[in-house]
């Protein structure tokens, strides 16, 4: 059995390569190619810990396999992670334990280039203006595999912690991104905003409908609990909602659940985001606005880990 660190995983996991694993990781749901059951949650005093099985074939690329991932919020005052993730993968034919994988890069780029690959198929404006929410590891995940991939004119974060913002800000200059700042509001940050992504770890709504201009997209990525939202159910009233899978959406997404029960829509969700790539004909501008809510799924951890262990095997080159 081979395990393998962050430094590996860095090391092969490119922004590009990521893009491409999740456009095609996305089709193959679509296509009914793979099984990924929504998360189970044991829950401790201090925290949770889940599990998140799946099997995904793109053609390409195999992968069977388990993300185990903690989250222990009170580790931020310790200054360590909040979350914590290891990759079991499997041979697929066999069930045979192959390979420990690190899971914390991979969580965070995959986060991130689901949110670039939502943005390139579903916003009106990819390319444009736009608004960072949070400038924790998600922030800086997001910033990067956005500029990445060519899509930032101008920035403007936000984050409860000016410090981190200003990092972010600072970062943002490094990467040729010459018209970035910080805004004192999320209000003031989204105001002129193409693309808004909210990476926050808020419980309550930053954002109401009056605060978005028509034509804004949203990726709503910082809450995944039912009872937590960064979005006002006015917003999704607004919007085209799309989502990486429905099943856990309606089991674990708090903008989705609260939306529906407050504004009596069970048809709130539009369509997965594999359903809108296997389909590129199809519009997504049937609202005001587009909002992508993104839970994260077993299939991304699965097959992120799949790549980097072919990229790390010799005779695979």
């Amino acid at each position: 059995m081979r395990v393998v660190d962050e430094a590996e995983v860095a090391r092969v996991l490119t922004p590009a390569a990521v893009r491409g694993l999740m456009r095609d990781v996305f089709l193959a749901q679509a296509r009914g190619r793979t099984s990924n059951p929504v998360r189970s949650v044991a829950v401790a005093p201090k925290g949770w810990l889940g599990a998140m099985p799946a099997y995904v074939d793109t053609g390409d690329l195999r992968g069977l396999g388990a993300k185990i991932v903690a989250f222990f919020p009170g580790n931020a005052e310790l200054d360590e992670p909040t979350h914590r993730a290891t990759i079991a993968m499997l041979d697929p034919d066999r069930g045979e334990l192959l390979a420990l994988v690190a899971g914390e890069t991979i969580t965070e780029r995959r986060t991130a280039a689901a949110s670039v690959v939502a943005t390139q198929r579903l916003a009106a404006a990819p390319r444009g203006r736009h608004a960072i929410l949070g400038a924790g590891l998600q922030g800086h995940a997001h910033l990067t595999a956005f500029a990445d991939a060519g899509l930032v004119e101008s920035l403007a974060v936000w984050s409860r912690n000016g410090a981190n913002a200003e990092a972010l800000v600072t970062y943002a200059r490094t990467l040729g991104i010459a018209d970035a700042r910080v805004s004192v509001s999320p209000v003031e940050a989204v105001r002129d905003a193409d693309v808004v992504t909210a990476v926050t770890s808020a419980s309550e709504p930053l954002l109401a409908s009056g605060n978005l201009r028509d034509g804004v997209h949203v990726n709503a990525v910082g809450a995944c609990t039912p009872e937590r939202r960064e979005l006002a159910s006015d917003v999704m009233a607004r919007a085209a909602v799309f989502v990486d899978s429905r099943d856990a959406a309606l089991r674990e997404s708090g903008d989705v659940l609260i939306a529906i029960r407050e504004l009596d829509r069970k048809d709130l969700i539009a369509a997965e985001l594999g359903e809108m790539l296997a389909d590129p004909v199809r519009s997504a501008q049937t609202g005001e606005i587009t909002v992508f809510k993104s839970l994260g799924l077993g299939i991304e951890d699965v097959i992120c880990a799949a790549y980097v262990l072919r990229e790390l095997t010799p005779s695979a080159a």
